[in-house]
């Protein structure tokens, strides 16, 4: 039980950037304080943008590599949202859907372990490179990225521009680079992981107690949905690696080895207002050190929770600016 609830509520809170510290193992808390409204939204379905898969290539397995969250207009640019360590891209439907109804929107799916050969972020970034690819021929590109998959995101655009192409918007959303966030000397790892771990748990019952029962029902049945895909997607993969290597376990791998370069072109990185407890001050999240045209935004809410509703809504309208000044520049 202890085990499920814990893979439960991984697919809830996927990853709050391992490299911050922060394990996925939240369970008696989660028993004790929300197991049961998630459990109870198993069977319920829950409304959400329509996925499909894209036009881009497919994967060694047959599965999409690249999936539709928004279709949006035909001929403009599509959003290439980049996964994170849980591999799936539904964290981007709400951000999706506070998007202007017209602006595609695609996602970037977590290839199987066994894809990787190496496990290095350069090798996970050069097979999206060729799906990205297919799903657009030619620049400029438009990519984002959220935790971890801020990374990987950057590690994209870099590929894309040594490859010629244009990078016209690379937004990374609540993002450190490896290595970083550092705490404070003072602050105990213990203490940290906990107040940071209550504080997510505290952001999803807050959301539920604001909403009626159906709503509640259908905000758990969204969590457990996810829960549920991360689980099976684990559960395939592992199975079809000959190494028995889960994605999730390939990817922390790859990103605690990764060693940025420099970036040439520019990228703004979106930050939440509180980052948690303990960690030093980092206006840019440490991106200030490696891109020299770097533009900050800050949005209300804790560290990696503006992606979700209700404060996705604000982090939608900045990001949308930017999306409309490439507009009108093209």
């Amino acid at each position: 039980m202890s085990l499920a609830l814990s893979s439960l509520w991984r697919g809830i809170w996927p990853d709050p950037c391992a490299r911050a510290g922060v394990p996925s193992s939240v369970v008696i808390v989660v028993g004790a304080a929300g197991g049961c409204a998630i459990l109870a939204g198993v069977a319920h379905a829950a409304k959400r943008p329509p996925i499909s898969p894209g036009d881009g290539a497919r994967r060694a397995d047959g599965a999409s590599a690249v999936v539709t969250i928004q279709a949006g207009s035909p001929g403009k640019r599509p959003l290439f949202c980049v996964h994170a360590e849980a591999g799936d891209v539904s964290l981007y439907y709400a951000l999706a859907r506070h998007l202007a109804p017209d602006q595609p929107v695609l996602g970037l799916c977590a290839p199987p372990a066994f894809e990787l050969g190496e496990r290095r972020l350069e090798r996970i970034a050069g097979l999206h490179v060729p799906a990205i690819a297919a799903a657009q021929p030619g620049g400029p590109y438009l990519i984002a990225g959220e935790c971890t998959g801020g990374a990987l995101a950057y590690e994209i655009a870099q590929q894309l521009r040594s490859a010629g192409q244009d990078v016209a918007l690379l937004a990374l959303l609540d993002a450190f680079p490896p290595g970083l966030p550092r705490l404070s000397r003072f602050m105990p790892r213990l203490a940290y992981r906990s107040v940071h771990r209550a504080r997510i748990i505290g952001f999803h019952l807050a959301n539920l107690a604001r909403l009626r029962m159906r709503a509640k029902l259908a905000y758990a049945a969204a969590k457990a949905g996810r829960a549920r895909r991360a689980l099976s997607m684990k559960a395939a993969a592992v199975h079809r690696s000959t190494a028995g290597v889960s994605p999730q376990q390939a990817y922390r791998e790859a990103f605690a080895a990764y060693d940025p370069r420099p970036y040439a072109g520019a990228a703004v990185v979106f930050r939440a207002a509180k980052l948690p407890l303990g960690v030093r001050a980092a206006p840019a999240m440490g991106w200030d050190r490696l891109v020299k045209e770097l533009e900050v935004e800050t949005v209300p809410g804790y560290y990696t929770t503006p992606i979700s509703e209700p404060g996705v809504r604000v982090l939608a309208d900045r990001l949308s600016a930017h999306l409309r000044a490439y507009a009108d520049q093209a």
